[in-house]
């Protein structure tokens, strides 16, 4: 059986190397530096060597009880309350347990409840399980379920998803009541959140600083979290579903997609999140490691500032729906690996998603008669904003080629994240092209389309009317689901005939691991839970 030897090259700092060569020349002269370096190099060949299992993983992952995750960005929390960001998210989800859940097909399934029922539109009463264990030993009970919400309420960084709730009930130790302000259907969706976590009361009441001691009822206990952004966690044996198989997990933070990649191809590391686009033929070709790929419910859009002269022109957004070739666009940008948006913001497993319901196939003809119709047969000069990342800068560079074939002369302006989000929800811009991920119809077209999100909150097109806000008010309140929808799909109908945006792709995720590595599923709001994966005996 034949064995690849990995020689790993260790580039070492100038300073290192001076220090290096000041002891040789004070002991015994360049030579020494000289067999110091080859030494080292060397011993970094041995262990390079003796890392190598025979089935493609490290010594650790072979040991069958230790799964390390490369992930892109380090958490910025431990405390899932304190503000909703991904990186932070998918670690805590790990830790943390909600009433209700999402799996991956994004339906609402039992978790910390194991039922519930609506007493009347405002009121929804949960039942919930009996001897279900936080880590520090104690049993979850209603009062750490008032609390955890109560606390998420009160939380800047992630009340927004909470405030419309009015009222939590204490019944009895395992049943409790949340009264909302108003009718809402989307109540569940927001307690299947992250920011809804279920905490120990007495933990987070008991310890100052519970961000760095966090203690859930989930799947894996909190051990350690160092200064660059590793986490390491171990299985929590009386998890209420029952011990995880994976008993050690390791999130190592490693932010170019291309080391992820080699950190499977050597071993290093068993599951990695987000590979680049241009890497996953290169570990789909390898046979010690494979790729999973699903479709996301991140939506890449092209939004224009409705304010602005020429962009409040329907016909002029018209002609630009005409203009773009979302072929290309996923061809060139994403490597084919995203779907198609269909005209409208909410994906195909978001309940109410109505596609195609007015259409805008490539048609140069008739994107140069709709501008010459609005007073442009020349075309215009405009600007395009995005966020300085690599996806959304190439989508950027792809719709102004797009746009210059009739006409309009687009500069792209590249700006740094936090900039670019706070100048556009000041309507800065012209145009604009980011993403939003929604779990729910609510959340996402709330946020894009409603009169009351006009800004940060996520309207940057500044485009409302008083019958779609109206429509997703009462959508929003309706507990019949049928009159939800269609009330949906009337408004997917109206904001695709007047284009405040234009919805191009959604994204697709993947997560790339080794062969052994089983049970693994792919989240599309992208918070994975490692719960259920194992290796392959």
């Amino acid at each position: 059986m034949s064995r690849t030897l990995l020689i790993r090259f260790w580039i070492v700092p100038k300073p290192y190397i001076e220090k290096i060569e000041n002891v040789g020349c004070e002991k015994m002269g360049k030579k020494f530096s000289v067999l110091f370096i080859v030494f080292i190099l060397i011993v970094s060949v041995i262990a390079g060597c003796s890392s190598q299992a025979g089935n493609g993983t490290t010594g650790t992952n072979s040991t069958k009880d230790t799964l390390t995750i490369g992930i892109p960005e380090a958490p910025a929390y431990m405390d899932p309350q304190i503000q909703a960001t991904l990186a932070s998210y998918r670690v805590t989800t790990q830790i943390f347990d909600r009433l209700v859940a999402l799996d991956n097909d994004m339906k609402i399934v039992p978790a910390l409840a194991e039922s519930w029922k609506v007493e009347n539109p405002t009121t929804t009463v949960f039942h919930l399980r009996k001897g279900v264990k936080f880590h520090n030993g104690e049993e979850m009970k209603a009062e750490d379920v008032k609390f955890s919400l109560e606390r998420a309420i009160k939380s800047d960084g992630v009340n927004y998803n909470y405030l419309i709730i009015k009222d939590i009930i204490i019944v009895d130790d395992y049943t409790i009541k949340i009264v909302t302000k108003q009718p809402f259907n989307a109540l569940l969706y927001r307690l299947s959140l992250d920011a809804a976590a279920i905490v120990s009361k007495k933990a987070a009441t008991s310890d100052k600083d519970f961000n760095k001691h966090p203690v859930g009822a989930g799947p894996y206990k909190f051990v350690s979290w160092d200064l660059g952004g590793d986490v390491v966690l171990e299985a929590f044996h009386d998890y209420y579903r029952g011990e995880p198989k994976v008993k050690k997990l390791i999130f190592k933070n490693i932010p170019e997609a291309i080391n992820r990649s080699i950190g499977l191809e050597t071993g290093e590391i068993g599951l990695a999140y987000d590979l680049g686009i241009t890497d996953l033929d290169k570990v789909k070709n390898n046979k010690n490691l494979k790729v999973e790929e699903a479709a996301s419910t991140t939506v890449y859009y092209l939004g224009f500032n409705t304010k602005k002269p020429n962009l409040d022109d329907v016909r002029v957004r018209k002609a630009i729906a005409y203009a773009l070739n979302t072929k290309d666009i996923i061809d060139i940008v994403f490597n084919g690996t995203a779907t198609p948006a269909h005209n409208t913001m909410l994906p195909p497993n978001l309940f109410g998603s109505a596609p195609d319901t007015v259409t805008y196939e490539y048609n140069l003809d008739k994107a140069k008669s709709l501008l010459a119709e609005a007073g442009h047969p020349n075309g215009f000069k405009t600007t395009l904003w995005v966020p300085d990342t690599q996806v959304l800068k190439s989508a950027a560079e792809v719709v102004q080629g797009q746009l210059s074939k009739i006409g309009i002369d687009v500069e792209v302006k590249l700006m740094q994240s936090a900039s670019f989000y706070s100048s556009t929800g000041k309507g800065e811009h012209d145009l604009a092209i980011m993403t939003k991920t929604s779990i729910d119809p609510d959340s996402m077209l709330r946020a894009i389309y409603h009169s009351e999100a006009f800004g940060l909150s996520g309207n940057r097109s500044f485009w409302a009317t008083k019958e779609v806000d109206a429509k997703l008010d009462k959508a929003s309140a309706t507990t019949d689901r049928n009159e939800a929808k269609k009330l949906y799909a009337e408004v997917q109908k109206t904001v695709a005939d007047q284009l405040p945006v234009i919805p191009i792709a959604i994204e697709h995720i993947n997560a790339g691991m080794q062969s052994t590595v089983k049970g693994f599923n792919l989240y599309p709001g992208k918070t994975h839970s490692i719960y259920g994966t194992y290796f392959e005996k």
